[in-house]
């Protein structure tokens, strides 16, 4: 049965009732990730210890909501904060050999295409209700066979915005989404943070998303909020930004303590800077490579051709590759040493929807949800993605 999100009166009654929705797959994914932990006899207390120095970062309203979904489920707490708070360094600790999770090497593939190169035709599968930017993300993770996904809408709460986007479940953080205004932001990781900023002091990536489409209504809004926040204080990303009539790209590096400016037609990024230096791995210099052949010789592009892009397998379909699976003799079935797409999704500024493929690109189905509407059920609990599995 599909349903509509309903109205809530404070973060904690919503994160409460998202934690409910959510709650299967939430528990299911705790309790797998607790007994790893102890067929491996993992310690936790240093994950734990990070956890709770990161979340002192959060805004209030944030810090409620988590509290407000930990109450909500039955689970051990201490995974669960490790879940929540800890996840890659988790899976450095779990995976087979070497790890490598989001710290080695980086994931995510995103692409932004500007007003004047979309193509105004509507798709066959979903049209472009604007005329706007596109946006593309494939999210990639590390332990992606632990970590649900689900459709998150949270609505207009006091003066803030409500949001619509595809994220894991029971979690605070947001890496990309679009506002009930029309705002999209998405991000990629960029192993770039300084030494001399404490965890309570440093605003995660998955903050700053959130915080963005909660706050603001236009990518002016979004660029004086991020301009307000010292740069030092942020952890290193590419963030991308796009609203009905504006998109821009933002390399945000705190080491340099500078904001690049990239809004040329067609931008795609990975996990390097490209207007500074930064730390270089071939599979985001690979990705990079291939976003940007696929997409050079075209004269518009439109959902089709990302969506074409997001599938793509060359270099792969491994660390290499932009549709990245499970490398073969990796530690299946949750492949905590692998960085693989968990996700996909198609946002355009100044249009309140996504469409969204819930695991790799090439073999899920693409749905379009749209802010306020009624959304699937088994795209909001995580069911679609436990069936996946």
């Amino acid at each position: 049965m599909d349903e509509t999100i309903a109205a809530a009166d404070t973060f904690a009654e919503q994160a409460s009732r998202r934690a409910a929705t959510e709650r299967e797959a939430i528990e299911w994914a705790v309790d797998e990730l607790a007994a790893a932990i102890d067929d491996r006899g993992i310690e936790l207390e240093p994950l734990l210890e990070y956890g709770r120095r990161s979340r002192e970062s959060l805004p209030d309203r944030h810090r409620r909501a988590y509290e407000a979904m930990a109450a909500e489920l039955d689970v051990d707490r201490a995974v669960y904060d490790a879940y929540v708070f800890a996840y890659s360094e988790l899976c450095e600790e779990l995976a087979d050999g070497r790890g490598r999770s989001e710290k080695n090497p980086k994931g995510c593939t995103n692409v932004l295409v500007t007003r004047p190169t979309v193509d105004s035709e509507p798709s066959t599968d979903a049209g472009s209700t604007t005329g706007g930017p596109l946006v593309l993300k494939n999210r990639d993770i590390a332990g992606r066979g632990s970590r649900p996904k689900s459709i998150v809408e949270q609505p207009p709460i006091d003066d803030y915005y409500g949001f619509l986007t595809v994220d894991t479940c029971g979690t605070v953080s947001i890496f990309k989404g679009v506002n009930d205004q029309g705002l999209v932001a998405a991000n990629t990781y960029i192993d770039s943070e300084r030494d001399d900023v404490d965890p309570e002091d440093q605003l995660r990536n998955g903050t700053v998303s959130r915080i963005v489409l909660e706050e603001c209504a236009t990518v002016e809004d979004a660029r004086s909020l991020l301009e307000s926040v010292p740069t030092r204080r942020l952890c290193g990303q590419t963030l991308f930004l796009a609203d009905e009539t504006d998109a821009v790209l933002l390399e945000i590096d705190p080491v340099a303590e500078r904001i690049g400016v990239d809004d040329a037609a067609v931008v795609t990024r990975t996990n390097h800077f490209v207007l500074s230096e930064s730390t270089e791995t071939e599979s985001s210099i690979e990705r990079r490579d291939r976003a940007l052949a696929l997409l050079e010789d075209a004269d518009q592009i439109d959902r089709d051709d990302l969506w074409a892009l997001a599938r793509d397998h060359e270099n792969g379909p491994g660390d290499g590759s932009i549709c990245r699976h499970p490398e073969p003799e990796t530690d299946e079935p949750h492949a905590f040493g692998q960085l693989t797409t968990a996700s996909a999704a198609v946002f355009e500024g100044g249009s309140p929807t996504i469409e969204v493929a819930m695991g790799n690109p090439c073999t899920a189905d693409r749905t379009r949800c749209s802010f306020g509407d009624e959304v699937p059920t088994d795209l909001r609990t995580g069911r679609r993605w436990l069936d996946r599995r």
